[in-house]
Parts: C-alpha cells; sequence; structure tokens
C-alpha cells in the first residue's frame, strides 16, 4: 500500500526538480542558445506560473532568441546566403506567433529590412521564371516557401508571388493552346492537363490508341475464395487505373490472365523439452569457533593493616584463557538443475505464388508480373507449470493468413504499378523521338525525362519541360 510523501518532502522534491531544470536553461543561455533555453523557462513557468523571477527570465530570454534568429537572418542575407536567411526568418516568425511576443523598434526595423531582402529574393527565384513563361518552375519555388509565406506579415508578399505564378501559367496555357506544329492526342492532352493545372478550360482529346480502361483478368488463383479474389483484382484494377496506360474514356479493354496458388501446410509433434534451473541445496559444514573462559582461582595477598603491620588475606581472581573448538553448521549451495517435460511443437506454413500477364503493345512480349512468397512459423503449447524453471502454459499463436494475404496482394499490387510504369517507358521513352506529341507520350510515364523528350520539350516550355510528368501523377 503506497503512503502519500509528507508536504514539505513533496516541496523539497519539486524544487530540486526545479533547480535542475533551471540550471539547464541558464547553462543553455550562457552558451548562447536562447530558443532552447527559453523553451525550458516555458516548462518552469507551466509548473510554478506564480513565480515572477521565472516568467521575467522567460521573457528575457523570448527576446533574446528573437533578436537572435533575426539576426542571423540579416548576416546570411548581408552575405548572400539567401535560403538560409529565409531559414532564419521562418524560425524568428514561427516562434514570435508561438509566444505573441511584442518587437521593439530596433527588432521592427530589422524585420522590414529583413522582409524586403527577402522579397527581392523571392521575386528573382519566383517571378523571374514566371515573368519568362516557366510557371511550373516559379510554383515548385512558391510551394517551398509558402510556410514563411503563410505568416500575417508576408501575407503582401504572398499574395504578389501567387498572382504572378497563376497569371504566368494562364498565359503559358494560352501559349500552348496556340502551338499548331503538333496535333496529337498526347500532345493535345499534355496542354489540357497543363491548363486545368492553373484553372483554366482546354479541351481534352480523344483517348490516344495506346491508351484502354481497367483490364478484364481471367483465371483464377487456386486456393483463394472469392472474397480474396474480389480483393486481388480490386487492387490491381486502382494500380492500372493510376498507370500512364489508362484513360477513362478509352474504349478498347485488355484481357490479362490472373494464375497462381495459396498453400497452407500445418504439422505438430511431440518434442521432449529441458528447461534448466538453480536449486539451493542445503549441507552440514563445520567451523572452527574460538572462546575465552574466565576462570575464578584463590590467592594469598599482603595488605598493611592500620597498625602498619603486614598481614596476609585469601583473595578471589581469575585467570583468562582461550579454547578453540569446532561446530556444525546449515550452509546453501546452487545447484544447476533441469527439468524435463513435454510439449507440443505446431507449425504452419503459407506459400504464395501470384501472376498477371497480357499484352498492352502488340510490338513487344506480354507484360508479366510475378510474386512468390512464403510464410513459415511455429510456435509450442504445452499445461506444464514449473515456477522454478520459469515454465508457464503457452498456447500457440501464428499470424492470421487474411492479414497476410492482404500484405501480399499490396505488394503484387505495388509490383504491378512498377512493371506497367517500366513496360509504358520501355515502349514510348526508350524509342526514337520526333514531334512534342511523342515527347508527351512518354511523359505519360510520370518520371524524369530522358533527354530526346525533354529537348523537345523544352523548345516549347523552357525549364517547365522536366516538371511536366509531375502532371500525370496521381491521374
Amino acid at each position: 500500500m503506497s503512503r502519500l510523501l509528507p508536504p514539505l518532502l513533496l516541496l523539497a522534491l519539486f524544487g530540486s526538480a526545479c533547480s535542475t531544470l533551471r540550471g539547464r536553461a541558464d547553462e543553455l543561455a550562457r552558451n548562447g542558445q536562447f530558443v532552447e533555453a527559453a523553451s525550458l523557462y516555458d516548462d518552469l513557468v507551466s509548473k510554478d506560473p506564480h513565480d515572477k523571477s521565472l516568467v521575467i527570465e522567460r521573457d528575457g530570454l523570448r527576446g533574446k532568441a528573437l533578436s537572435q534568429l533575426l539576426g542571423n537572418a540579416r548576416r546570411f542575407r548581408l552575405d548572400g546566403i539567401d535560403e538560409k536567411a529565409e531559414d532564419d526568418l521562418l524560425r524568428f516568425l514561427d516562434r514570435r506567433a508561438q509566444w505573441n511576443a511584442k518587437l521593439s523598434g530596433g527588432l521592427e526595423s530589422s524585420l522590414l529590412e529583413e522582409m524586403e531582402g527577402t522579397h527581392r529574393h523571392l521575386r528573382a527565384v519566383i517571378v523571374t521564371p514566371a515573368s519568362q513563361g516557366h510557371a511550373l518552375t516559379a510554383e515548385e519555388m512558391l510551394i517551398r516557401k509558402r510556410p514563411l509565406l503563410a505568416h500575417k506579415e508576408m501575407v503582401g508578399i504572398q499574395r504578389e508571388m501567387e498572382s504572378s505564378v497563376l497569371n504566368s501559367g494562364k498565359d503559358t496555357c494560352g501559349r500552348l493552346k496556340a502551338v499548331t506544329s503538333d496535333n496529337g492526342p498526347h500532345w493535345r492532352e499534355l496542354v489540357s492537363r497543363y491548363c486545368r493545372h492553373w484553372r483554366e478550360v482546354a479541351p481534352e482529346p480523344a483517348p490516344a490508341p495506346e491508351l484502354t480502361s481497367v483490364p478484364t483478368w481471367e483465371g483464377q488463383v487456386s486456393g483463394l475464395d472469392s472474397a480474396r479474389m474480389a480483393l486481388l483484382r480490386s487492387r490491381l484494377a486502382r494500380a492500372y487505373e493510376l498507370s500512364p496506360w489508362y484513360s477513362p474514356a478509352a474504349k478498347s479493354q485488355p484481357e490479362l490472365l490472373l494464375a497462381g496458388r495459396f498453400d497452407t501446410r500445418r504439422g505438430s509433434e511431440n518434442v521432449a523439452m529441458t528447461a534448466p534451473y538453480t536449486e539451493r541445496v542445503p549441507y552440514t559444514d563445520h567451523e572452527e569457533r574460538k572462546e575465552t573462559i574466565e576462570e575464578p582461582f584463590e590467592a594469598d595477598e599482603t595488605y598493611t593493616d592500620k597498625d602498619g603491620k603486614t598481614q596476609t588475606r585469601k583473595v578471589t581472581k581469575v585467570r583468562t584463557y582461550t579454547r578453540n573448538f569446532t561446530v556444525p553448521v546449515t550452509r546453501y549451495r546452487d545447484v544447476a538443475r533441469t527439468f524435463e517435460y513435454h510439449a507440443l511443437r505446431l507449425s504452419v506454413e503459407h506459400q504464395l505464388t501470384l501472376s498477371s500477364s497480357g499484352v498492352l503493345d502488340t510490338r513487344r512480349a506480354p507484360l508479366a508480373t510475378v510474386l512468390q512468397d512464403h510464410l513459415s512459423e511455429s510456435s509450442l503449447e504445452h499445461d506444464v507449470h514449473f515456477e522454478p524453471g520459469e515454465i508457464r502454459p503457452r498456447r500457440a499463436s501464428f499470424t492470421s493468413p487474411e492479414g497476410w494475404l492482404e500484405g501480399r496482394v499490396e505488394l503484387m499490387a505495388r509490383r504491378f504499378a512498377e512493371s506497367l510504369s517500366v513496360h509504358w517507358r520501355e515502349s514510348y521513352c526508350d524509342v526514337p523521338m520526333r514531334t512534342l506529341d511523342e515527347a508527351s507520350r512518354c511523359a505519360r510515364a510520370g518520371t524524369t525525362l530522358p533527354t530526346p523528350a525533354h529537348q523537345l520539350l523544352s523548345e516549347v516550355l523552357g525549364d517547365d519541360a522536366a516538371r511536366i510528368p509531375a502532371l500525370f501523377v496521381n491521374r
């Protein structure tokens, strides 16, 4: 049963903890780590909000931390390291908002100077590419800077940057729609996606002949029931819908074959088990001891009586001597023992093979995706209880086959998605390209463009060409 600590002891313990925490905070402050020190003082104040000395010290550290962060930003800016300057400016604004801090006149002036420096830098890395028609490039930098621009102090700069990027995207959309050198379906789909990205309308072409709707799957995986087969087909269908081969408007529907097998084998065997343990065993030992004996005896003693005569009398004295003797004692020693018992070893093994195959490009061999996996587990089961050997009854426990199978289906879907992407790149990216339509078809893969496709698209899109594949990701 627990006992409540006396109030004075509780107070002492609390004071000791605060003293230790305050010592760490003061050490951080002495080392110039004002942000970290202020955070520790936040903890101290939360524990003792009525201690005015803690509040005063914390507020002082907050002021030093803000001054330090803004000073760092200014130094980086003067050195031309704009990215690091804006990292520290973001930390400054985050802390100012968190602490709801009011700034001194000097800090307000420094903040305005730093915001002007940030404004100049963002115009160079966002407005300049936007004005050159590279809206996707400008947007990429805008997304990186959104945490900084989200602060109320930056709202004017944020609006200017977003307006510049959006207007650039709209202008480029109009320019792309006016391109007449290529009218292929893939190029027109690229233009349509680009324009939709900037909330503009561009006609969406009919699907190109390479594109299909969701396949049908024929065949069966032996050992999977209808629910698991339905799960497998739905996961593969979802992967296909996210692949370059899919268009919701396509009429053709490829036929793919599903095959494979799922087996479960179970086993059991009686096994002899041995558990080591230690037993304390008594034994008799002999111990040498020593004792001191005091023996009284009588002796003559002379003395002088009151008349000055020497007399003799009998007195009792004690002589001391020691003797050694042996006594039996009971001692204990640890003896290694073994406890033997029998248990049932149960085992389970799951074997799974899955394959999906079919023709998507008639010029090439069929697309094939294969997954082979297995799970083997064993566990003991018995009702034996022997505490010295820490043996207690146990029951066998195995991974749920349903959960394991669902994980394998997800893995198969990921492999299928990768196979689809590779198959598209091999069919339409690893080939000579001469037109915008062929380069746009390659971009559907959603991955880095090969050099020929990048060069063709750069002639029209400039630096934005490298970012075009992202328009096809997560269709």
